[in-house]
């Protein structure tokens, strides 16, 4: 007698049935995480602002505001800041009375504002 080997149709519609579902659970998680990181980034990089904020502020007696979009800025070149690779990250700094505001937007829109010297999420 001669038996066939190989798959049923069934067997293949059910492995590709629990790879869909596999597939579901796992991106939206593995995307959350991407996310996770990239403001993760951002209120690192913050925090580095805030520091050379703070010591310009002790030398100037005033917070320096400025724009950093990749192209030299005055104003952050005065501050003394400047990130180690222009990856197309928009960072403002703004005052705000005896405070002010850093906002960090990547290229993927994903924005992280924060009031500093309270480090509070901005209003």
């Amino acid at each position: 007698m001669n038996k066939q080997v190989g798959y049923t149709l069934i067997e293949l519609m059910v492995a590709v049935g629990v790879i869909a579902v596999l597939s579901a659970i796992a991106i939206p998680v593995y995307n959350g995480y991407v996310s996770t990181s990239r403001v993760g980034a951002l209120v690192n990089n913050i925090a580095t602002v805030e520091v050379f904020e703070e010591d310009y502020r002790l030398q100037n007696g005033v917070y320096q505001p400025g724009v950093f979009n990749g192209a030299p800025d005055a104003d952050l070149q005065a501050l003394g800041w400047q990130p180690q690779e222009n990856d197309g990250t928009v960072y403002t700094i703004v005052l705000a009375g005896a405070s002010y505001q850093v906002t960090a937007t990547d290229r993927t829109g994903t924005t992280v504002c924060r009031q500093l010297p309270e480090k509070i999420d901005c209003p």
